[in-house]
């Protein structure tokens, strides 16, 4: 899914063209589906992806779009001149390709809706580093009769001179089953390639349908033409048999996927799909059954807070605004983690700290760092990042391809409250994951003795249960070098478990929604109580969506074992304990027994819808 902001638009929906029965904006999962597998991945990125919002009898209906490109968006009559160019002959190029496609009475009718643009003041087209996006798409300007002869006219105005087309984009299947004689080209007449004159055929202009096939049959050519092309093919097909023959094949056979065979990513998205419907189910009824009780607390059916929690009891003085209350462990919403209390020395049920003050003070990033063979003495060196937790006073838990390859003297370890790096040793490895399906370094770190995490003994299931997923993603530490850098800030997404999955070579898995990517590997996925349940380790890339990937804390467990370890574990299922939202402050002119009946539940947007 895109995740890069735009910009937003206002609309009024009755701009917005149907197909399919819903419209079309609606079907943005189909359009980059059919354009991803039938043209390209850029064709699919040139139309930004549409979040609607409906509007209310206040606020009027509105679109924030987003893009897979990352970088500031400006609009394309915004830029310079050559930037400008530049842009459009990129944005003609990719209108081109898709042109065929409009013909296709499946696809055809989804494709050409999105060719109509509402003509926004602020511009349909943007420009992201070099890229055009579409936005406003599957629209008209507002009041626009619909019919083919005033869309074409209006298509044509828009973005008729990077798409030429002879007649309006089809919004029907039978309006694209009537393009077939034509869709090939759909130049209108005297249109080149490049939207110049076309030369003739002769000394006549040909128009398209049956026409132009007449007089192309008069222009056909004498069979000497077709020795050349007859040679080549011959040329051709030997080549084709000659690769064909075992020992002389230029590339070799397409391995299947080393994380994730056919029937076992069949078998996730079947899990992962269950596990949407039944989160969906869940806030369709929270939405529809949800109350305010008179303190201002949001209870759903259930009777418990959106984090969880049970509705104070006003009679009971323990049970006051910041006092720590049994949670549920699958929320409507991940609970704010500076707020769920955990053991802060993975035993002790009285010394209790914040669940993020834990993760930070056991979460490091592992750094390598690679001297070009040629590279003079104190010169700067090359540094590859990854993630790592502590799971002893001195030793480090990482993912094997984050250390692959390097020599120990060149790694080290590093967070705030280490705050300085600390050379690491690795101990042992199991990988690479395509071949063993098991991905795990152990390093020993010199010099330190730091809290570590407990990790959970799998004995039960954790679907939809409430994660995070820590470490220190590439996309947020920028040109971060080590040395005399600052140490850089961990980071921290939430989510919930999708599905537990076997993967191709029997391996445990979760899939999560808790957002990771690059720089994550090897970073530990933490329920809410604080214990390591897998290693982020990989990401599968979806049209529609990412799947994170996490390996079970029972492989961890195994791995360790195997090197004599024997690391804190618990087995019990999670209790979250969630300190109750503190009343904000009574401002001038307002009782101080009303603001302290109104909780605070730092409402925030959660990464996993």
């Amino acid at each position: 899914m895109a995740e890069h902001f735009l910009t937003k638009s206002r609309i009024e929906l009755s701009q917005c063209l149907e197909t399919g029965g819903g419209l079309a904006l609606e079907s943005y999962g189909a359009l980059y589906q059919a354009l991803h597998e039938r043209v390209s991945p850029e064709a699919a990125a040139l139309f930004a992806e549409p979040l609607l919002s409906r509007g209310n009898e206040t606020a009027p209906a509105s679109i924030a779009w987003y893009t897979g490109h990352p970088g500031e968006g400006r609009p394309l009559r915004a830029l310079d001149e050559a930037d400008r160019s530049r842009a459009e002959a990129v944005l003609s190029e990719r209108l081109r390709a898709i042109r065929p496609h409009l013909a296709d009475p499946e696809d055809g009718p989804l494709i050409g809706a999105a060719l109509h643009l509402a003509n926004h003041p602020e511009g349909d087209i943007w420009v992201v580093d070099g890229q055009p996006v579409i936005v406003n798409w599957g629209m008209l300007p507002v009041g626009m009769s619909r019919d083919p002869e005033t869309r074409g006219a209006h298509v044509a105005a828009t973005l008729g001179r990077f798409l030429p087309l002879a007649a309006a984009p089809p919004l029907s299947p039978a309006e694209a089953q009537a393009r077939r004689p034509d869709a090939p080209t759909d130049e209108p007449p005297g249109t080149g390639p490049d939207g110049s004159a076309a030369p003739a055929v002769g000394a006549t202009a040909v128009a398209p349908g049956p026409v132009a096939l007449e007089a192309r049959t008069r222009a056909w050519p004498g069979p000497i033409a077709w020795v050349p092309l007859l040679v080549l093919l011959l040329i051709a097909g030997g080549v084709l048999v000659w690769l064909l023959l075992p020992g002389t094949r230029i590339f070799p056979p397409r391995s299947p996927d080393p994380a994730i065979d056919r029937a076992a990513a069949a078998t996730a998205v079947a899990e992962i799909n269950a596990s949407l419907e039944e989160r969906l189910a869940r806030l369709q009824t929270a939405l529809e059954g949800a109350q305010c009780r008179p303190d201002g607390t949001l209870t759903i059916p259930d009777g418990r807070t959106i984090e969880g929690l049970l509705p104070p009891d006003p009679a009971n003085p323990a049970d006051a605004p910041g006092s720590r209350a049994a949670a549920d462990p699958r929320p409507i919403l991940p609970p704010d983690p500076a707020r769920v209390q955990v053991p802060s020395d993975g035993a002790s049920a009285m010394d209790l700290t914040s669940l993020l003050e834990l993760i930070e003070a056991r979460t490091v990033m592992v750094v390598r760092y690679l001297a070009d063979a040629d590279a003079r003495p104190g010169q700067q060196v090359r540094a590859e990042r990854g993630s790592g937790f502590f799971v002893g006073l001195d030793l480090v838990v990482t993912n094997s391809h984050v250390v692959e390859g390097a020599q120990g003297e060149r790694i080290f370890v590093i967070n705030r409250s280490l705050g300085q790096q600390y050379q690491a040793t690795v101990i042992k490895t199991v990988g690479p994951f395509g071949s063993t399906g098991r991905d795990f370094a152990l390093l020993r770190v010199e010099g330190v003795n730091a809290p570590y995490f407990t990790l959970l003994k799998p004995g039960h299931s954790l679907k939809l249960q409430s994660v995070i997923a820590a470490g220190y993603p590439d996309d947020l530490l920028g040109d971060w070098r080590g040395g005399t850098d600052p140490v850089p800030d961990l980071a921290v997404t939430d989510g919930t478990v999708n599905a537990e999955q076997a993967l191709a070579q029997g391996s445990p898995a979760l899939v999560h929604s808790a957002p990771i990517s690059q720089g994550n590997s090897g970073g530990p996925l933490v329920d809410m109580c604080g214990r390591v349940v897998g290693v982020n380790t990989f990401v599968r890339q979806g049209a529609l969506r990412n799947l994170n990937f996490a390996l079970s804390s029972g492989d961890l467990l195994d791995f360790l074992e195997s090197a004599a370890l024997t690391p804190a574990t618990v087995t019990r299922p999670c209790q979250p304990q969630l300190l109750r939202p503190v009343a904000p402050p009574a401002s001038a002119g307002t009782p101080t027994d009303a603001a302290a009946g109104v909780p605070d539940f730092n409402l925030r947007p959660s990464s996993d819808d």
